[in-house]
């Protein structure tokens, strides 16, 4: 029987599985058109479980690099077949970043809506890791906003709709990363000020999933998003946010 990995250490084998198939296929190790091993010949290969080999098909087929034909198996996309382009550059500009900010608000409410009602011991488990971590690195500002970003995926997981946590991967990963975007201009004063905020914003929706109350979760994450949304809007109306 397949043993599950922890949320935290189902994330980064998902990552490493991405990562190395996108450099087969940019090797075109793998052509277009041609057909990935099986899924129990991928499990075998990278030694994970079936759930982070699906995770990681998911994401790459909302980016456009592959394709699933139902009964058949999974394949390189061909460039009639490509999808509409997925892919999100990194962020230049702030107007960039609003632009994924909104996005995010759609994706990320219901997310975390479902997590409320979904998530597993396990699930909470991995969130509330990522919460201490955040919570651990605040004084270290890069590292701040990577355990920020395991957070927001670690709640899309806890879904348990794996085209939750793709389409985070897809979209969000390059500007949550984007330390220049996310906080160039902030005074540390300012700096203290959003970390204050988001260290309570962020235990209002753990707490929310903790008591399985979806209502108050969705509630939670679009004030949190919703608070972004206006500082970039801010910025990009009257210069930097204060």
């Amino acid at each position: 029987m397949e043993t599950p990995a922890r949320p935290r250490q189902r994330s980064r084998l998902t990552d490493v599985v991405i990562e190395e198939l996108n450099k087969r296929l940019d090797a075109r190790t793998y052509r277009a058109g041609d057909k990935l091993p099986s899924e129990h010949a991928l499990c075998d290969e990278f030694n994970v479980s079936r759930t982070v080999i699906r995770e990681a098909v998911a994401s790459m087929r909302l980016s456009g690099r592959l394709v699933s034909k139902p009964g058949i198996g999974v394949f390189v996309t061909e460039d009639r077949e490509k999808p509409i382009d997925f892919v999100i550059e990194p962020a230049t500009d702030p107007r960039w970043a609003l632009h994924i900010m909104e996005l995010r608000a759609g994706l990320e409410v219901e997310a975390c809506g479902l997590a409320a009602e979904r998530r597993s011991a396990s699930d909470l488990s991995g969130i509330v890791e990522a919460f201490d971590a955040f919570n651990r690195a605040t004084r270290d500002m890069e590292a701040a906003v990577k355990a920020d970003y395991e957070f927001h995926l670690s709640i899309a997981k806890a879904s348990n709709n794996p085209h939750f946590p793709a389409l985070l991967r897809a979209a969000v990963r390059d500007v949550m990363l984007d330390l220049n975007i996310k906080h160039g201009g902030k005074t540390p004063e300012e700096l203290e000020t959003y970390e204050t905020r988001n260290v309570r914003e962020h235990e209002a929706i753990l707490t929310a999933i903790m008591r399985r109350d979806p209502g108050a979760a969705r509630a939670a994450m679009a004030r949190h998003l919703g608070d972004s949304i206006a500082r970039y809007r801010k910025l990009l109306s009257h210069g930097p946010a204060q």
